[in-house]
């Protein structure tokens, strides 16, 4: 096996509770989807982010994690810095598996 595949990130594909999105983390998201007001901040991007209906606001505002993981940063974030936000450190980490593996190359 190559280096690349040997440090490759295990992609999860199971169940959205065996990937940490369990009855917990809805149940917080939908919390905070009843408090949402019109003009909130986005929790990764910063800007205000428009109001939609609850039906709609399910849709396109997810419950944003801390960098580790470990909790939740305060508020909700719009969909598309909060998966941009997790895109780009999964990215960074795959990167960094790639610079390790590079360098025990013989």
């Amino acid at each position: 096996m190559s280096g690349k595949t040997e440090m490759a990130r295990k992609r999860w594909h199971g169940k959205t509770a065996e990937r940490g999105y369990g009855h917990e983390h809805q149940a917080e998201r939908e919390r905070r989807l009843r408090i949402y007001r019109p003009g909130d901040i986005c929790a990764h991007g910063g800007e205000h982010m428009l109001w939609w209906p609850l039906n709609v606001a399910r849709r396109f505002l997810d419950l944003p994690h801390n960098a580790d993981r470990s909790g939740y940063l305060p508020g909700l974030a719009c969909r598309r810095h909060n998966r941009g936000e997790g895109a780009a450190r999964g990215n960074r980490m795959r990167g960094q598996a790639r610079a390790w593996a590079a360098a025990r190359r013989w």
